[in-house]
């Protein structure tokens, strides 16, 4: 942000107009008495302005606010900062027939020499039926991502039940993210400040979705299964596809389920027929024929590139376009720069050399082959 000049005066500016106003006959040479009593009274006067009002200025525009004062300038507009979110997912119980899992029962992952334990609880009692088995929901007991736990990592109980034999999650747990951070929540204010409220127009449905704890991004589909229907596709806060408890806490926001001699409510202007849903993943798998650098180890060459690739992926939206060009520079790099391959051929991904047109998807990266094996 620019300052105004009256905010950008120096001690030395300051100090000198205090002596042109030294009363007649009073010295304003330094060392003086005048000169000493006034230099200190320009210092406090320039840390004023160069510190504190400053400060104040930027903390009243949503440009450069921080912190609470970025929130208050939100919550003037009515938008709030999204709260952290907890994983969801299910656990497998292994028990006897007639064995009873409580309600808020806990289990967990197991800790290590870096990591402690993530517990979960359950939200659902069951009991065990003849197949000696049971799907049962669960939640993190924290937010944020350390609940994203990988499949088969919930292994432990932390009061046994007669009965229980074993217990694991058959599939990842989704949903934990953080609370919003600042760049996201001054992009949602600014697009607030800047944008007509037309209630209806695809960037409404945009920002009605990105209120809602947990969404990342939001796209708007106008007309997509014919007149006034609307699809809106979401990403969770992690730039991945969002969980169903999230797709329905968005679709009640906006277009909840109509009840029986009531109205409708929600954000949606009468008339619409809005369905809310998330992308599905597109693998992106890179293959090429590559020779590499005498002494650099083959796989963590391949591993490493998989990683920059990844983020390259992850930068690219629903709907979106993953561009040849953009991989063949990724690896292209490598060989610029000495990281471990000398040269490479007959570069595809996914068996193609032409870019990849996205649709109601987001990429994200697969395999990353040597041809040449």
């Amino acid at each position: 942000m620019e300052m105004p000049d009256f905010l950008t005066e120096d001690v030395e500016k300051i100090h000198r107009r205090m002596m042109e106003k030294a009363p007649p006959g009073v010295s304003a040479i330094e060392g003086e008495i005048f000169w000493d009593a006034t230099r200190p009274s320009a210092l406090e006067k320039e840390r004023t302005e160069k510190i504190q009002m400053q400060n104040i200025l930027k903390m009243a525009h949503s440009q450069t606010a921080t912190g609470k004062y970025l929130e208050f300038l939100g919550e003037c507009q009515g938008i709030f900062k999204n709260n952290p979110t907890v994983s969801t997912g299910y656990v497998e119980i292994t028990a006897n027939k007639g064995t009873i899992i409580p309600l808020n029962y806990l289990v967990g992952t197991k800790s290590t020499d870096i990591e402690e334990s993530i517990s979960f609880e359950t939200l659902e009692s069951k009991t065990i039926d003849e197949s000696g088995k049971a799907l049962i929901k669960c939640k993190c007991t924290k937010t944020g991502i350390i609940g994203n736990v990988e499949a088969n990592t919930i292994t432990l109980v932390y009061k046994p039940i007669n009965g229980l034999q074993s217990i694991t999650n058959p599939k990842k747990f989704t949903g934990g993210t953080e609370i919003e951070d600042e760049k996201h929540y001054r992009q949602r204010i600014i697009e607030v400040e800047q944008e007509d409220k037309l209630s209806g127009a695809d960037t409404d449905y945009i920002r009605w979705a990105k209120e809602v704890d947990g969404v990342g991004y939001a796209d708007c589909i106008e007309l997509w299964n014919g007149p006034q229907t609307v699809k809106v596709l979401i990403l969770d806060s992690n730039n991945e596809p969002a969980n169903d408890e999230l797709i329905t806490k968005v679709k009640d926001y906006i277009y909840p389920d109509k009840k029986s001699g009531e109205s409708r409510g929600g954000k949606a202007p009468v008339g619409a027929l809005v369905t809310i849903a998330t992308a599905t993943t597109l693998k992106i798998n890179v293959s090429a024929k590559f020779i590499f650098t005498d002494g650099f180890n083959q796989e963590t060459i391949l591993t490493a590139l998989k990683t920059k690739i990844s983020e390259y992926l992850k930068k690219i939206k629903i709907n979106g376009v993953v561009k040849y060009k953009a991989i063949d520079t990724i690896i292209g790099s490598y060989v610029l720069q000495d990281e471990g391959i000398d040269d490479y051929a007959n570069l595809t991904i996914n068996k193609s050399t032409t870019n990849i047109q996205l649709v109601d998807q987001i990429a994200a990266i697969g395999d990353v082959i040597n041809a040449s094996n």
